[in-house]
């Protein structure tokens, strides 16, 4: 290339280029090369960050979608244990549990809680970090009979399911940090989740951890949102009717009330600053009449609504690619006409 720049300021200001100067193209060839390498270097580049960013973006919701996915198979294999049971073994732990409420409605409930705040140090961990907790000698591990109670072998009483937030998890005895780091926690000292006069269960659950959602959004519940609680077979339906905020020593709020058929979801709030108790309390109510049957109940906009713009935006980038791409159509042949 040098000695053609030579060459061609050697020629005189009047001489006229060669035929072969004047059909080589090597340098536009060369332009035209060096243009297409950073263009394609370019797109790919953008497409790398674009891949990064969505898997650094995504990893958080893949964790959580995995957790929930584990979370309610466990739900499932309790309903599945519980099914296979012989008749009456499910009715009698009903009627246990049941007879267990009555007298704790009767003692005025001396014990409610742990000693130990549940969510002391759960904000931003895992489940992994938590579960390896030693905490057998805990109130509610200490107490054979409580844990006797709709025991189903693995230690799970029942199924919380919130289809408003996509919540769906197996209920624990007790409120340890293994408790609520395999799903929900029932709140010992308050009534068992079998429903009845003179109940007040309280489910508590984790929020704000790294890998599971639990009742991250529960503070998007509302007045008149109605869950399910599904217990040896059986589900309960309850309609939220209160909401508030209250501070950890506070118990008030979280006693049997004469006649009342209550179960409330606490978790803790602010997010990220885990100062409060956020309640989600609900009353009993007739399934179909006040709360829908679960198979007819809303679905969660929000996750509807987040599966729908990543489809669209995944179409989109796949959209942009293919009108990115140069299109060469080859024909056989055989397609041309002939001639002659």
């Amino acid at each position: 290339m040098r000695a053609k720049r030579m060459k061609n300021m050697e020629r005189t200001e009047g001489a006229e280029p060669s035929f072969n100067e004047i059909i080589d193209v090597s340098d536009d060839m060369r332009r035209r090369r060096g243009r297409r390498r950073k263009t394609v270097a370019m797109r790919v580049s953008a497409a790398l960050l674009i891949v990064i960013s969505i898997c650094i973006g995504g990893f958080p919701a893949m964790l959580q979608y995995r957790s929930a996915h584990e979370l309610s198979n466990t739900s499932d294999q309790f309903a599945r244990a519980v099914a296979g049971w012989p008749y009456p073994q499910a009715d009698d732990a009903i009627a246990a549990a049941k007879e267990y409420n009555k007298r704790l409605a009767a003692s005025g409930q001396p014990i409610l809680g742990e000693a130990k705040d549940p969510f002391s140090q759960a904000q931003g961990s895992s489940r992994s970090s938590e579960s390896g907790s030693n905490e057998s000698d805990s109130a509610s591990a200490k107490d054979t009979e409580y844990q006797s109670l709709l025991d189903s072998g693995s230690g799970v009483m029942g199924t919380i399911r919130i289809p408003k937030i996509s919540v769906k998890l197996p209920i624990y005895h007790g409120t340890s940090q293994s408790a609520l780091a395999s799903g929900a926690g029932h709140l010992y000292g308050s009534s068992l989740p079998v429903g009845g006069k003179d109940t007040h269960a309280v489910i508590t659950g984790h929020r704000g951890l790294v890998d599971a959602m639990m009742f991250t959004r529960l503070d998007e519940m509302r007045v008149g949102d109605y869950f399910y609680i599904e217990v040896m077979g059986r589900t309960l339906g309850y309609r939220v009717d209160r909401i508030s905020v209250i501070e950890p020593n506070d118990t008030s709020k979280l006693k049997i009330v004469p006649g009342e058929d209550r179960v409330t979801l606490m978790t803790c709030t602010p997010y990220g600053v885990n100062t409060h108790r956020l309640l989600v309390s609900a009353v009993r109510s007739p399934i179909p009449d006040v709360v829908p049957a679960e198979h007819d109940a809303a679905k969660d906009a929000r996750t509807i609504a987040t599966t729908a713009a990543v489809v669209t935006l995944l179409l989109g980038l796949l959209l942009a690619w293919l009108r990115g791409r140069p299109w060469h159509i080859r024909r056989h042949a055989a397609w041309w006409p002939k001639r002659g």
